[in-house]
């Protein structure tokens, strides 16, 4: 079983634009491949100012990567915006997914902290499966919607591989 904290954030596009709000948290993350499990606990974020994203620039040379997800329609905005802030692409890990709706519906800034978790959870899961091909977010949305959970139903109809197992998010 691994034992990982992520260290995860998130504004909305319009939120980008307009130099709003913007959500840091950290989360423990518990992942077993053998048992094909996904655990996250731990939860703690704050709400601070879009400007504030340029710090994660610093945290990325100190050796942490901030992680993030977004659907797959307001990726390249998002990106651009975040440049702009001095965050360039390479300095955070992102998924193709909405995380105010998958793995599960969030409700707060609380739910969000913890989809993003989950979601990079699962890509942890679905890397120790081995060579899982170029694009792993079709891979997790075809997991997700194989085990019951939310999930794009667009990019799971893209994944190729047979599921080994289902996921159990605790």
């Amino acid at each position: 079983m691994m034992r990982l904290w992520f260290l995860v954030f998130h504004a909305e596009p319009r939120d980008l634009v307009f130099n709003r709000n913007a959500v840091i948290g950290a989360a423990e993350v518990w992942v077993d491949v053998g048992n094909c499990l996904v655990g996250v606990g731990g939860v703690d974020y704050v709400v601070v100012g879009v400007g504030v994203l340029s710090k994660l620039v610093d945290a990325a040379r100190e050796g942490f990567r901030a992680r993030t997800a977004y659907p797959p329609m307001l990726m390249n905005s998002t990106s651009y915006f975040l440049a702009k802030l001095g965050l360039p692409r390479y300095m955070y890990k992102v998924i193709a997914a909405d995380p105010w709706v998958v793995p599960f519906k969030a409700v707060g800034d609380l739910g969000l902290v913890r989809n993003i978790a989950y979601l990079h959870g699962i890509l942890e899961l679905v890397r120790g499966w081995g060579r899982v091909g170029r694009k792993t977010s079709y891979t997790i949305h075809a997991l997700l919607r194989a085990s019951g959970y939310n999930a794009d139903e667009g990019l799971a109809s893209r994944a190729r591989l047979p599921m080994p197992c289902r996921l159990r998010l605790t």
